[in-house]
C-alpha cells in the first residue's frame, strides 16, 4: 500500500509541475506559533507567518473580480484556516446547518488525507457562520451527498466577521473574513496530528453571488481546476505540513 500511495503522489506531482507556476500546486501549512482564537478576526501574530494562498477563477484560471486570500496553520489539535473575502455585496439567507450553502456566498475547504480511496472531507462556512460539514464519497456524491452531510465534525470551530451590511445590495460592502479550526481527532480517516513533511491533498473554494458581478456569480478556487467541479481531487494541490 505504501508503494501504491507513493506512486500516486509522484504521478500527481508530475502533473502539477506542468501547470502555471503562479498557481498553488503546493500549499505549505506551517506549525502555529502561539494561540489562535477562532473569532473571525485574523489578528493573531501566528497568522503573520502563514503563507498566503491566492485564488483563481475555476476553469479559466483568470484573476477573480472578488479576490480571496486564505491561510492555513496547524498545532497538536487542529488545522486552522483563515479567509479574507473581498465582497461588494455580502449575501446569504440560509441559517440551517448542512443547507445548500453553495447557492449563496460561501467559502469551502476540501481535504483528502490519503489516496487509498475516493473519500474526502468537505467544509463550508457562510458569512453568517452557517456550516456544512461532510465526509464524502466522490463516486456517490450526486446521489447521497446529504447522507454524507449527516456526519458532523465533533469539535469543529468557526467564526466570521463582516465589514459591510448583510443582504443589502443598495450599498457597497468591503469584505468578510472567516476562521476555522478542524480537530485532527475528528477526521475519521486520519485521527492524529500530521508529522513533519506529511502530505495531504487540498482545495479551497469560494462562491460569490453579487449584483456587482457581470454575471451575478463567480466561483474561484485555490487550485488549477479546469472543469467546473471543486471535487476533482486529481487537480487539487498538495498540502505539506512543515
Amino acid at each position: 500500500m505504501i508503494k501504491k500511495l507513493s506512486f500516486v503522489f509522484v504521478l500527481l506531482y508530475a502533473i502539477r509541475s506542468l501547470c502555471d507556476p503562479s498557481i498553488n500546486t503546493e500549499i505549505l501549512c506551517k506549525r502555529a506559533e502561539g494561540r489562535i482564537m477562532v473569532d473571525g478576526i485574523i489578528n493573531e501574530p501566528a497568522w503573520e507567518k502563514a503563507v498566503p494562498i491566492n485564488f483563481v477563477k475555476i476553469v479559466s484560471l483568470d484573476e477573480p473580480v472578488s479576490s480571496t486570500t486564505a491561510y492555513c496553520l496547524y498545532d497538536k489539535k487542529y488545522i486552522y484556516f483563515a479567509f479574507i473575502c473581498r465582497d461588494k455585496d455580502i449575501w446569504l439567507t440560509l441559517k440551517t446547518r448542512d443547507s445548500q450553502l453553495w447557492d449563496q456566498d460561501v467559502v469551502e475547504i476540501f481535504l483528502k488525507t490519503d489516496c487509498s480511496g475516493d473519500w474526502f472531507y468537505e467544509f463550508q462556512v457562510s458569512p453568517k457562520n452557517t456550516v456544512l460539514d461532510a465526509f464524502v464519497s466522490r463516486s456517490l456524491r450526486e446521489k447521497m451527498f446529504f447522507r454524507f452531510a449527516e456526519w458532523d465534525c465533533t469539535g469543529l470551530k468557526s467564526a466570521t466577521k463582516l465589514k459591510g451590511t448583510l443582504n443589502n445590495w443598495f450599498d457597497e460592502d468591503d469584505f468578510w473574513s472567516v476562521e476555522v479550526a478542524i480537530p485532527f481527532k475528528s477526521l475519521l480517516s486520519n485521527g492524529r496530528m500530521p508529522a513533519t513533511n506529511d502530505v495531504w491533498l487540498i482545495n479551497l473554494g469560494r462562491y460569490d453571488y453579487s449584483v456587482y458581478l457581470e454575471k451575478g456569480f463567480e466561483a474561484s478556487t485555490s487550485c488549477p481546476i479546469k472543469k467546473f467541479d471543486f471535487h476533482r481531487y486529481e487537480e487539487w494541490s498538495f498540502l505539506k505540513f512543515n
